[in-house]
């Protein structure tokens, strides 16, 4: 009886540790190289397809709140997925099972943004239905006052 139980814990367990796992898995491969003072910034995303099946997926980029940030210190900047080259604008993609693709996320501030503030953008895959499908990943910009830099 007793090595019943246990085999039915660790089935219970194999199961729970499959399906609480995000069936994608995404993460920053490389930080904007560009100084902080730069109006554009572009970060190299991976995600890679933990399921056993091909997935579609769009990336979903929006301004969050920062955390330990006053609201008055925050602002809203403008987020675009890209191509690995840079120069399309990507609406949805599809990766099949095990593999791994990699994109840019842009972003970018209007010149009259006002300075000494912050963002944060965050950034996940999701299912048509608007469903998250993977871990997401905070990027937390400062835009900063020139004066700053004396």
């Amino acid at each position: 009886m007793k090595k019943i139980v246990i085999t039915v814990l660790i089935a219970c367990f194999g199961f729970q540790s499959f399906f609480g796992q995000e069936q994608l898995s995404l993460s920053l491969k490389k930080d904007s190289d560009k100084t902080v003072n730069e109006t554009e910034h572009f970060y190299l995303m991976e995600i890679t397809n933990n399921a056993n099946k091909s997935i579609e997926f769009s990336i979903s980029t929006e301004n969050v709140t920062c955390e330990n940030v006053s609201a008055q210190k925050q602002v809203v900047l403008k987020q675009n997925t890209l191509n690995k080259q840079k120069s399309n604008i990507v609406e949805s993609m599809s990766i099949g099972a095990g593999e791994t693709l990699e994109f840019y996320v842009k972003i970018s501030r209007p010149k009259n943004t006002k300075l000494n503030t912050w963002n944060c953008s965050e950034v996940k895959a999701i299912s048509k239905t608007g469903k998250s499908l993977s871990n997401p990943i905070l990027i937390k910009s400062l835009i900063p006052d020139p004066k700053s830099f004396n």
